[in-house]
């Protein structure tokens, strides 16, 4: 019986579970529509997924009948297991390094505000110090924003990049104990 939370897998071949197949739009299996690997639509692809009915589910992956072989169910589930493993590796080291460079990012911006700050302050204290309020204002206006612009995109990527990869290896995780179940494809009715 298949269940709402099932991650169902519609492929031609094994192979194309893990490897990109040709991009064919005539194709009535999805992932083979967009020319993603199968796992990688699974789990990428289904809307609203709810991490906590994941482990209660299966993954149904579904083969044309003549791709069935005896003891595939086990080489699959091993690799898919080996796949999810090795993925969570990559990702984390991804966010590490992702991490680690936007922090250094964030420091090397920090340091320019520190310097357009002071060099505001100067100016401010010197050559504007005679300035009208009006062009002081715009003054102060600019260097808020060219700060502001400056520490941003560092900002940004050292709070926000990351968190697609995190959520990827948690679903990772949760296909390492997810049952598999392989299927021969439903026939098609010819009309």
């Amino acid at each position: 019986m298949k269940s709402p939370s099932d991650l169902i897998i519609r492929v031609d071949t094994v192979d194309q579970l893990f490897n990109p197949p040709p991009l064919d739009p005539f194709s009535d299996k999805p992932a083979l529509a967009l020319g993603e690997p199968g796992l990688v639509y699974a789990i990428r692809g289904k809307p609203g997924i709810r991490l906590r009915d994941l482990p209660n589910s299966r993954i149904i992956i579904q083969l044309p009948a003549d791709q069935i072989t005896p003891g595939l169910q086990k080489k699959v589930e091993t690799a898919v297991r080996r796949y999810a493993a090795l993925k969570q590796d990559e990702n984390q080291a991804a966010i590490r390094l992702s991490r680690s460079r936007s922090a250094v990012r964030l420091l090397i911006a920090l340091g320019l505000v520190i310097a357009i700050l002071g060099l505001a302050a100067m100016l401010g204290s010197t050559v504007f110090a005679s300035a009208s309020d009006v062009m002081r204002l715009l003054g102060t206006g600019f260097v808020t924003v060219i700060c502001w612009a400056t520490i941003w995109g560092p900002w940004d990527r050292l709070i926000y990049d990351w968190l697609d990869l995190w959520f990827e290896n948690r679903i990772l995780r949760c296909l390492m104990v997810m049952e598999l179940a392989i299927k021969a494809e439903p026939e098609q009715r010819q009309a």
